[in-house]
């Protein structure tokens, strides 16, 4: 639930008939800013059944004394009753449960300074009715981050430091002070440095620390104190990002203070005034990397198989470590890809669109999306792929002949954007290898139709060869026929005719 750190007192209408041993309390923030233009944040409420459940719990909230200064949009299950007015239904109620009722737009008449209020009145069957109020200033304070720079060459596990700042571009000030949420990506440790700040269990959800210093229009701050943090060993790219906003206003949806039990030890982190200027943007958002690497291994594959049937080859990539590619959270597509070259004499079949089902095969996350080519790249979609993670892809692929020595190959690419360092390039490829065995039949190529065919055992040759599409098949490394010089045999007339095809003569022979 998004806190607001202030609860409503617990106010009861009418005294009950009988001893009452549930009671509700409202968690309302204390004020809501609405931009002169744009739209305001969703309103934040909670409500929680304490000392037992309540039952047919429903929250009537009036936001009519903005009535011409804005509009309402209704949200989550609440339902309009009126002008700026709504009725949020929980039914019943163990323990506590976050509302998100509507946000507010300021009509063309708003202005800034103008003011207004919303109330809320909770009841239940079973608990005693309780009131509260969030006040409502239009054109309040508006605080803007300044983002973090890319930091880059991390020596796996260093600390490194981060330093928050923020302006108040907005027309009103933050007279009761800011609060600061920091927030990174998974492995990221944050120093507990801070007796004003409140740290959570897990490091990647970071720490909120409140500062009670007003912040006047066109006031700029940043933290007196870094924040320090280091980062797992196995990590290779992470974030660290904050947001701010005022005490007593609309905090961030995800934001709920009892995720962060402990306090920090120390002194308090406190606030120093900066120049204000072009470099606060909004977003409190940086990027790292380490000098970690991860080693791919390509993951090769051997089939044995008949000329004409089909067969099965997994081929693909390992991370070996000891990096993690972790990072969801970027623009990175994937880890990296492996080029796939299919061995000489073999087709690949059934290739569908990238994410579609294979015919045959599993999902397809190759390109290109048609069958029979020349290569195919396929992603390393996975993007936290952590040491032992691998990605493969099948191939479904066609015996077309038998190829003496022939081998196709795997190879492991980096994302350009994103490398992961491999300082092993030894294993950067693999070998596909396709051991044609048994009879050998050739396969018409797609669309082909069969032709007649007839079978001959000429002195020397080997029996059980065909011809399909009007082509000879070749057997062995080479083909005995060929090797024995022999083309064709012509049906005419009911006789056969045996035609002798001679190689090239020696230099100056007749």
């Amino acid at each position: 639930m998004a806190a607001t750190f202030a609860v409503a007192a617990v106010a009861v209408a009418t005294p009950a008939a009988h001893a009452v041993t549930t009671t509700l309390v409202l968690e309302t923030q204390e004020n809501y800013y609405l931009p002169t233009e744009g739209e305001g944040p969703n309103l934040g409420l909670g409500i929680t059944a304490s000392g037992g459940d309540a039952h047919d719990v429903s929250v009537a909230i009036d936001a009519s004394s903005l009535a011409g200064k804005a509009t309402m949009v209704v949200t989550g299950d609440c339902v309009s009753t009126g002008t700026l007015k709504v009725r949020c239904d929980v039914g019943p109620l163990s323990g506590g449960q976050s509302i998100d009722p509507f946000f507010l737009k300021p009509t063309a008449a708003a202005g800034a300074g103008d003011t207004g209020a919303i109330t809320y009145t909770a009841t239940a069957s079973d608990a005693a009715t309780v009131t509260g109020r969030t006040d409502v200033l239009i054109g309040g304070p508006k605080l803007v981050s300044r983002p973090y720079p890319a930091l880059k060459g991390i020596a796996p596990g260093a600390v490194f430091e981060r330093t928050p700042a923020f302006a108040n571009t907005g027309p009103a000030p933050a007279d009761k002070g800011v609060m600061l949420w920091v927030q990174d990506s998974e492995g990221v440790m944050l120093a507990r440095d801070y007796s004003n700040c409140h740290y959570s269990k897990r490091p990647d959800v970071g720490a909120w620390c409140r500062f009670d210093t007003p912040v006047a229009p066109g006031a700029a701050y940043e933290t007196d104190a870094p924040l320090r943090y280091s980062a797992s060993t196995d990590t290779m790219y992470g974030y660290n990002t904050y947001v701010v906003w005022p005490v007593g206003a609309t905090a961030p949806d995800s934001f709920d203070p009892s995720d962060f039990p402990e306090s920090g030890t120390g002194a308090p982190l406190g606030l120093k005034s900066v120049a204000s200027g072009s470099g606060f943007t909004g977003s409190g958002y940086g990027t790292f990397a380490t000098t970690q690497h991860a080693d791919y291994q390509a993951l090769g594959d051997t089939v044995e198989g008949k000329v004409g049937e089909t067969v099965s080859i997994t081929v693909g990539v390992r991370n070996n470590g000891p990096g993690r590619m972790g990072f969801p959270w970027m623009d990175a597509g994937n880890s990296g890809t492996f080029v796939v070259t299919p061995p000489s004499g073999t087709t690949i079949i059934g290739a569908p669109g990238p994410g579609e089902q294979g015919d045959p095969g599993p999902l397809w996350n190759c390109t290109p999306g048609r069958a029979g080519a020349k290569s195919y790249t396929c992603d390393i979609a996975d993007t936290d792929f952590r040491p032992g993670d691998r990605v493969t892809q099948e191939f479904t692929l066609r015996i077309d002949r038998a190829v003496h020595g022939a081998r196709g190959k795997v190879r492991a690419v980096e994302n350009p954007k994103y490398p992961n360092r491999d300082d092993e390039s030894a294993n950067d490829s693999a070998v596909i290898v396709v051991k044609a065995t048994g009879p050998a039949t050739s396969s018409p190529p797609p669309g082909a139709s069969a032709s007649p065919s007839a079978t001959v055992s000429p002195s020397g040759g080997t029996k059980g060869e065909t011809t399909t599409g009007g082509k000879l098949a070749a057997t062995g490394a080479d083909g005995a026929l060929q090797r024995a010089g022999i083309a064709v045999l012509l049906v005419a007339g009911g006789a056969l005719v045996f035609l002798a095809v001679q190689r090239s003569r020696s230099r100056g022979g007749h």
